[in-house]
């Protein structure tokens, strides 16, 4: 009884399973997609289980999440209210509820498992993003090389982007962004530069534009680099990101798009049309301001502001904010965790995902509680 008690409450070891086994089902799920074959979604089962161990830890820690984590459970249940409050319980709408509620359920565990605890996080993470990051790499390099589409970012044609073993497209500038952050506390040139040869790989507007504000902005906050060195590296890092993203956008497809559409609607992949067309399409039938979608067929825009309040109303965009003031408030410190947190949101708004994805939410927990727990050993 001893040993399944000690090894049901190892939630260092269930928190970086959860995190390995993702992306491990995420990758068979991915061959499912682009091969079209049958698989069982472990992806799905294994999250499934992960939220279940979320929520019994909460339960079974009522007091710490009543001294520590009030407001952020209460958030939790408004959005639950919110939800309940839509009458509309079909499968769509209750998987986008999950979706959001996620990376909330998940968070009281991962604060009191990391947070002010030398649980060694920060070396654990930098070894989990290290070996990510190496395996990509020959992944990736088989694609090129072979022209595996597996290893693409993209299944269909005409789209030019590496991003090996990961599932989403819209996940792997939140992954690359993490990394770099470890990377760069950690001094490791080399895998930095790895890194930032593999996000040019991706293909992906998003990770040009996160990789790009990210270190300009550590660069620039920096006291250790002189006026003329951050000048220096935000003009270079400006040129590399103007020049991938045109060379992006002059390709066939992005070239169609804008002549047809218009440079916003090929920058923003048709984000902002569709933001317009829904948002056009809402009425009091299928929408209300306090409490988000009723009855619309559409819920998710992938840029995050909008999909909060597409969703949740102006209750969830209220309660997201609020989150995201407590997270800023008590966990950010330093100027990295700044420049991340700034840089991630913004990320958000443009491509959404952040909360959407619960891998995506998740590693941004990690990474700001262990940079704050660096931050306080220092």
């Amino acid at each position: 009884m001893y040993k399944i008690k000690a090894f049901l409450t190892n939630y260092h070891a269930a928190i970086f399973g959860f995190l390995i086994l993702s992306f491990g089902f995420d990758f068979m799920d991915k061959i499912e997609i682009f091969y079209d074959i049958d698989f069982i979604k472990f992806n799905r089962i294994i999250k499934a289980i992960f939220l279940v161990y979320s929520i019994i830890f909460i339960l079974s820690h009522v007091k710490y999440i009543q001294e520590n984590l009030k407001m952020v459970s209460f958030i939790i249940v408004l959005l639950s209210i919110v939800y309940v409050s839509k009458n509309n319980f079909s499968e769509r709408y209750f998987f986008e509820y999950l979706r959001y509620i996620f990376a909330l359920l998940v968070f009281p565990l991962l604060h009191y498992t990391y947070l002010n605890k030398d649980q060694g996080l920060f070396v654990k993470l930098y070894k989990f993003f290290k070996w990510i990051i190496l395996i990509n790499a020959i992944l990736i390099l088989i694609g090129i090389l072979f022209e595996v589409k597996i290893f693409q970012t993209y299944q269909f044609d005409g789209r030019f982007g590496y991003n090996g073993l990961i599932l989403s497209q819209g996940f792997t500038p939140f992954f690359y962004l993490c990394a770099t952050t470890v990377f760069w506390v950690c001094r490791d040139k080399k895998m930095l530069l790895l890194l930032l040869v593999l996000c040019a790989l991706s293909g992906l507007k998003g990770v040009y534009f996160a990789e790009f504000l990210i270190l300009s902005l550590i660069v620039v906050s920096s006291q250790k680099f002189n006026k003329y060195f951050k000048i220096t590296t935000f003009s270079i890092l400006l040129i590399i990101f103007v020049t991938l993203l045109v060379r992006l956008l002059l390709t066939p497809m992005f070239v169609e798009l804008f002549e047809s559409k218009g440079l916003l609607s090929a920058i923003f992949s048709y984000r902002t049309d569709n933001v317009l067309e829904v948002f056009s399409q809402l009425n009091q039938a299928n929408f209300n301001i306090i409490i988000g979608a009723l009855e619309t067929e559409v819920v998710r825009l992938e840029m995050q502001l909008f999909d909060v309040i597409l969703f949740f109303g102006l209750t969830g965009l209220v309660a997201y904010i609020f989150f995201l003031c407590l997270l800023y408030k008590n966990i950010v410190k330093g100027r990295v965790a700044k420049a991340f947190f700034i840089t991630i949101l913004v990320l958000s708004a443009l491509s959404g995902n952040l909360f959407y994805i619960p891998l995506s939410s998740i590693l941004m927990f990690l990474v700001l509680i262990a940079l704050y727990n660096n931050s306080n050993t220092k």
